[in-house]
């Protein structure tokens, strides 16, 4: 842990930290986040009927409005990460600092996944509020649909990041990570609906709707799943800073 956050790391760290908690693009996120996250619980409850595992499976993992956070938040925090910096000159003030890139990538990549944190932490709420009502819901099932979620977040964290690297403008950055998210989304589901003999059963293992169907959400965890995610996530990320690096002696 101490050579993960040496000396140039931590500072790279808090910096990033400063910068999303004290943006206002920030607080908007977190308001429409709460907002569809409220709707979603609502929602749940009612198809659900009241029944606790039903509720939270749906809630956290089968519902539209679940996926659309997923899905759009991690643009929408990394899309200025890279992409803002250089266009303000910043990054080149921050890249002739004794630090390397993958050092740079990977503190903004943790700054990015402890604010998203911070924007889930909020929703074990209706967590407490079924618990409260005399309902007991699964520890195990949460935790691992929370498990869940912190690995699909990683991966899309990391991709928005790459994205962020590629393009001077944060919004074409967003718009790319967002296309690439919904690909990773609505592929899988293409593949049940299009003859694709030679790649269908390929695909169908990137699907993050049936990893949260099959082990998230029902208190499981796959080896392979977990794999998929975490060799993804670190494979984007060098990529990423592969790209920075390539961006650096343009």
């Amino acid at each position: 842990m101490s050579r993960l956050f040496n000396r140039p790391l931590l500072p790279l760290f808090w910096r990033e930290i400063e910068s999303l908690f004290f943006s206002p693009l920030a607080y908007i996120v977190l308001t429409i986040f709460l907002v569809l996250n409220g709707f979603s619980f609502y929602f749940a409850l009612e198809v659900a009927n009241g029944v606790v595992d039903d509720t939270i499976a749906m809630f956290l993992g089968d519902s539209m409005l679940f996926w659309l956070c997923l899905l759009v938040v991690p643009p929408l925090v990394t899309m200025r990460l890279v992409s803002e910096e250089r266009r303000s000159g910043q990054l080149e003030v921050l890249l002739t600092a004794p630090v390397r890139d993958g050092e740079v990538i990977l503190a903004k990549f943790l700054g990015a996944l402890v604010f998203q944190a911070f924007l889930w932490a909020p929703t074990l709420i209706y967590i407490v509020i079924i618990r409260n009502y005399g309902a007991l819901p699964d520890p195990g099932q949460i935790f691992t649909i929370y498990l869940g979620i912190g690995f699909a977040t990683a991966l899309l964290t990391a991709l928005g990041l790459l994205f962020s690297t590629i393009t001077d403008n944060q919004i074409v950055a967003a718009v790319g990570s967002l296309t690439l998210n919904l690909l990773l989304l609505l592929m899988p589901l293409m593949a049940d609906t299009v003859s694709l003999v030679a790649v269908g059963p390929l695909v169908k293992q990137i699907s993050m709707m049936d990893h949260f169907r099959t082990t998230f959400s029902r208190g499981l965890l796959d080896s392979g799943v977990v794999t998929f995610y975490v060799a993804g996530t670190i494979g984007v990320l060098v990529i990423a800073s592969r790209s920075l690096e390539a961006r650096r002696w343009r």
